[in-house]
Order: structure tokens, then sequence, then C-alpha cells
């Protein structure tokens, strides 16, 4: 049998979510008593009752978009508030326009899109949305239509995130918003997504909001009765380890303070895990990478669905600062053997058959620190080969503490350099990058790499991506690599952090997602026409796709790929990491698995 091609990404986090979504009740009328309470808290924000606004904060470096989005946010989020707070008075800056026209924020003629025994989505159709809500009485109508979805909800709770200011000429303004609102109901939850198109004029010191339309609108809702996808297993598997409760909840944040940086913690902590069935018993194991200090822990699943850790028995508890780890069969003997990526270097386990580990080999790899590895046989001799992504890292005394600095900044070329690893047989490795053709374009800061056959001749193709720039797609002929994410249109210059392959439509072609950062401070900075003055339109334009979010790219089955992450509504996410391809319904369409975070608070802000 073909090896499989195998994986490790450096995700922060084991993902276990906890999705529940059931259909709310529904009313044919607004409840008048609350609606004359969304009358009398609409006078508080068109009056203004606490006067005009402050004036433009000059500290503020001149930097327009900044100072007026300020303003453009906290009033939209005034007129959010009405959703999401108790029936009451409301105070907020007054910023209605006399000629204010609204959309329906909540569009009429809603589509059925998606249906299964867990989900109801709905959205509106294409097109712009008619203009039909006229001045006060017009958005209060709007607001009302919205609320009425959420009748007898608790808990109601909204968020926006201003992503786009474009300036006109002194007394206009465009702004793009994302807008979440989400509701409690004795059996579930309902949640609103869209986007909202709003134009501004300016009347001496003030701001005042001209008109909004929905851009996009989608809403989510659950079947009643049904069960959740996921249920959160984490503590009911791990929390009989003294391991899990002394040293991976505390987190980060706890042993920065306890270990000394020259053990190797850092403040990204971008430690790896890896997941397989070590001892053959049918049920997956796992392995978690710590900071340097920590050691690595294996724990091993039981029966019930708890789990022993057996680091040190089993040979594994390395106290190096650890990356990436990855179980995969690299002798050919049918159990999953294990390789870590340390500080030094990639060291290689074999495994007895039983889960036990015996180091073969270490220090394969040159001082760039390995962040993940993914494996496949490239070559077609019958055993599997390893690719390893190596980042980049400060040099000399203060190397742990953060990354080297990425020149230049949005395409970056001062990157650690990867590592193809060829299995020669018998624990025989040797390097093989620049004979297959791999050091091409190599010096970028790598996050992950996976392996497919994109183009189906028969071997692995290789797609890397990489933070602070420019991705590569290498094609394999033969052993033989070549990059061609130019001409294939699968560079996608942004921070990339992870890739996966997988067959979104279903037309027998592997397409590519790629999962990025997403900042709405950044959308909005790079598209102001003071950034990066002197600049060509190449760079401003390449930083301003490094803040656009994630990416969907189809295969087109001609050697190209095509761009269509805004018509999929995928870009808009935050900071994400690892990125996973499943069919988690089982209805014969993969969807998408998105690691987040970076921020450990409530409120990211602009994340």
């Amino acid at each position: 049998m073909k090896p499989r091609p195998a994986i490790s990404l450096p995700s922060p986090a084991w993902l276990l979510a906890a999705l529940l979504w059931l259909l709310p009740g529904c009313k044919s009328d607004i409840d008048p008593a609350r609606l004359e309470n969304l009358r009398d808290d609409l006078d508080a924000v068109i009056t203004g009752e606490r006067g005009a606004p402050p004036p433009e904060d000059a500290a503020r470096g001149g930097w327009d978009t900044e100072v007026f989005g300020a303003r453009a946010q906290e009033t939209l989020e005034a007129f959010a508030h009405l959703l999401d707070s108790p029936p009451g008075k409301t105070p907020a800056d007054g910023l209605l326009a006399e000629e204010f026209t609204s959309s329906a924020l909540r569009p009429a003629g809603l589509e059925e899109t998606f249906r299964d025994r867990h989900f109801i989505v709905r959205k509106a159709p294409a097109g712009k949305q008619a203009a039909s809500r006229k001045g006060r009485g017009g958005l209060e109508a709007a607001l009302g239509e919205l609320l009425e979805a959420f009748a007898g909800s608790t808990g109601r709770h909204s968020k926006l995130k201003l992503f786009e200011v474009a300036l006109g000429d002194g007394n206009s303004a465009r702004t793009r918003t994302y807008f979440q609102l989400g509701g409690r109901f004795e059996e579930g939850t309902f949640q609103v997504k869209a986007t909202w198109l709003s134009n501004w004029t300016r009347a001496g010191e003030r701001w005042l909001l001209k008109s909004t339309e929905v851009e996009s609108y989608e809403e989510a809702i659950g079947l009643t009765g049904a069960e959740p996808l996921f249920t959160d297993c984490t503590k009911a598997s791990l929390a009989g380890n003294a391991a899990f409760r002394s040293q991976l909840l505390p987190g980060l944040d706890h042993w920065m303070g306890r270990i000394e940086l020259r053990m190797g913690i850092d403040i990204g902590g971008w430690q790896g895990l890896a997941i397989g069935d070590i001892d053959g018993d049918g049920r997956d194991d796992l392995y978690v990478c710590q900071p340097g200090g920590l050691p690595n822990r294996l724990f091993v699943q039981n029966t019930d669905g708890t789990v022993t850790e057996r680091s040190a028995e089993l040979g594994v508890d390395w106290l190096e600062s650890t990356h990436s780890a990855l179980f995969v069969d690299l002798d050919n003997d049918g159990d999953q053997d294990l390789l870590v990526g340390l500080e030094p270097g990639v060291l290689i386990h074999e495994n007895d058959g039983k889960g036990r580990f015996t180091p073969k080999t270490a220090r394969l790899l040159p001082a760039a620190l390995p962040y993940s590895l993914a494996a496949a046989d490239y070559d077609l001799d019958g055993d599997l080969d390893v690719y390893v992504c190596c980042y980049n890292r400060r040099k000399g005394a203060n190397r742990h503490l953060v990354f080297a600095r990425p020149v230049p900044y949005h395409d970056a070329n001062n990157g650690g350099r990867n590592v193809l690893l060829r299995n020669d047989g018998r624990w025989r490795f040797s390097h093989a990058t620049v004979r297959a053709g791999l050091d091409a374009n190599n010096r970028r800061f790598s996050y992950a790499a996976a392996w497919e056959d994109f183009d189906n001749d028969g071997d692995q193709d290789l797609y890397v991506a990489n933070d602070f720039g420019r991705n590569n797609l290498y094609r394999n002929d033969s052993g033989r690599f070549t990059d061609i994410a130019a001409t294939a249109g699968a560079e996608d210059i942004s921070p990339g952090m992870s890739s996966c392959w997988g067959d979104y439509d279903n037309d027998g072609l592997m397409d590519l997602y790629v999962s990025n950062m997403f900042s709405s401070a950044g959308n909005r900075i790079t598209s102001q026409g003071r950034f990066h003055q002197g600049a060509s339109e190449e760079t401003r334009a390449q930083f301003r796709r490094h803040a656009r979010g994630n990416t969907l790219l189809k295969n087109m089955g001609n050697g190209s790929f095509s761009d269509v992450s805004e018509a999929a509504g995928i870009t808009i996410g935050r900071w994400a990491w690892g990125s996973k391809f499943a069919d988690l319904n089982n209805d014969g369409w993969e969807d998408l698995l998105v690691t987040n975070g970076f921020i450990t608070q409530q409120d990211t802000g602009d994340l």
C-alpha cells in the first residue's frame, strides 16, 4: 500500500469544540412595550444627549481613518447596544443625518442554503438590498425587525469589527463593518452574521450616519432536540493526570516567570502536538509538546476514553523546547514511530510495536528551529520521507525571546532554511533539499507544510505556508520539485500559518485552504492614502493583503488556482493557526475547522 502523507501543525491547543444550535421561538408581532422602549433608546441615539463629540486628537499622529473609525465604531455600537441590552434608555452620541436611509437589517426573502439534523442556515439573496427604511422611523423599523427574530431570547450579545474606512473629500466617508448578534433560548442558541456598508457625512464637528446597507446576511439556527456535534471532553479525559493539572492547565503565562529563558521557553507558546495509535489497540493517543524546562507528555488512551500519562515510562519525556511532533510509520513495520522537533534538531524514535520508543538518530537539522513536520513518499520508493519547516529565531543571547526580524516585513526572505529528509531505509536519512529542488525560495518564515497530489499525476506535491509573505507550491515531477506558486496563482502573500487540502466543491480536484491573520486595524490602516507613502502600489497592495484574512484557493484543473475566498465567505476570521478539512456532519461535503487565538482575554479588540 502506498504510504499516506502525514502532517504535524504547530497548533497552540487541542481543540475540542462544543456546538449547540436550536430553533428559536417565533412571534408574528413585536411586543408593544419593548417597541416603545426601543423608540426611547433611539431618541437618545438620534438627539445626542451627551452633546457634541470631542475634537479629533492630534496626538494620534494624524491617522484620519483611526480617528474617524473610533467615532464610527462607537456610533454603530450604540445602535447595536439597543439589541443586546435590557430595555431602557441608552444615552449615546446621536449621529443620524436627516436624509438617513437603511436597508432592512434582517432582509426579507431569506433563502435556505443548508439543512441537516443539526443546523439550518439561511442567507439573504445575492444583490444589493433596497434602502427602504428612511429617517429615524426607518432605523427604528430596521432594528425592530432584527430584534423580532430574538423575541424571547436571553443573553443577547453583539460584536462589531469595523474593518474598512475610506475617507472622501473631508466631508464624506464610507465604512464596512462585520456584525454579529447572538442570543439564547431555552432550547439553544441563534446567531446572525452580517456585513454592513455605511456612508457618513460631516456636519461641523460631527460625523452623521447617512446610510447603512446590508451587503451580506446569514443566520444559523438549530433544530429542536438535536444533539450537539461536539462535546468538550477535555476534563473528563485528561483531568485524572497530575501532569495535566499541574503543567498544562496553568498555561504559558504561569511558567514564563518560573522557568529561565535559557531553557527555551518563549513568549510565543508555539508548542505542537501529535495524535496516533502507538500500541495498536485501535485508540488514538496524544503527544503534547511543551516549552523548554517542562517535559513533553504522552497520554495513552484507555478503554473508557480517559488517558494515562506515560511519558517517562515510554521514553519520550524530553525537556528541550519542542514545537512539533509527528506519529508516522518510518520503517514500514505497521506501527507508529515518533518524530520530535527539539530545539537542537529532529529526534527520531523507533516504536517497538507496544508503544515503547527508542531514539535512533538526532541533530539532523541545521541551527534553525523545526516548527512543524510533514511526511510523504515523495520519490515513490515505498517509504516515508520528512519535510521540516524551520521558521527562524533571533540568534545570540536573546534568541529565546522572539523570532528574528523579517526583512522585508511584507515579503520576508531571511527566514530559516527548510529541510527535506530522504528516508534511505534502515533508519538512515539524508538531506535531499538541494538535489530535490526544494531549496528554491527557501528563506521564508515557514510555519507548516502539506503534501498532496494536486495535479493527479501520481506523486506528492508540496505546499508551504509562510509567515510575512509569499507561500510556496512545489510541483513534484518524478522526485524533482519546481516552485510554481507564482504562475499557479497560489502565493497568497500574507502571514500564512497553516495549510490543508480538500475537495470543498466535490469536483474531484484537491483545493487549498490557507489560514492567515485577520486584523480589522490592519485593513483600515493599510488602505489609507498616507500609509507607506513613497512605496509602489504593488507593495502597498501586499500590505493590504497581509491583513485580509484566510484564503480558499480553488483548483482549476489546469495547474492553476483561483482565489474564491470572498465568494466563499471565509476571509474574516481571527488569528488563525491550524486548519483542517473534514466532513464533520457526514453529509458528503468537507467542512473546515480552524483554530484561533493569541491574546488571552474576552475582548480581543481589532484581532
